[in-house]
């Protein structure tokens, strides 16, 4: 489960660690306690960045998301931002070729979603002109 493409030639393998129950179970607690919280999504070319606000729990929450993700999809780059002055915290995902479709896929994104369903989070589609 979860196995987005096989490499070879010394490349990653875009496949997480957890399956069945555990997979799911991770997938809705993640969905639940961080993703549903993010005031923003921006698509990236390689991923997708969360912005979050930058007052507890959200460092530790995501903190954390990251310290377990490492241990079971150990293909993704992550990116923590704290703009200056109090600003957003951006939590920025990103991986090799496939792991957007991955994320998409496995995790899901407020990209997916009808516009009212995203709750508080706006989306940022670069390849949507603005204005």
């Amino acid at each position: 489960m979860g196995n987005v493409e096989d490499r070879t030639g010394g490349q990653t393998a875009l496949s997480c660690r957890l399956v069945g129950r555990a997979f799911v179970e991770r997938k809705d607690a993640i969905t639940r306690d961080l993703f549903a919280h993010a005031e923003r999504v921006e698509e990236l070319p390689d991923g997708f960045a969360w912005r979050f606000r930058s007052d507890e729990p959200w460092p530790t929450t995501v903190l954390a998301f990251i310290a377990a993700e490492r241990q079971c999809c150990p293909f993704f780059t992550f990116e923590v931002v704290f703009e200056p002055n109090d600003g957003p915290l951006w939590l920025r995902l990103r991986g090799p070729e496939g792991a957007k479709a991955f994320i998409r896929d496995e995790v899901g994104t407020p990209l997916d979603l009808p516009p009212d369903a995203h709750g508080p989070a706006s989306v940022i589609n670069p390849a949507v002109p603005m204005g």
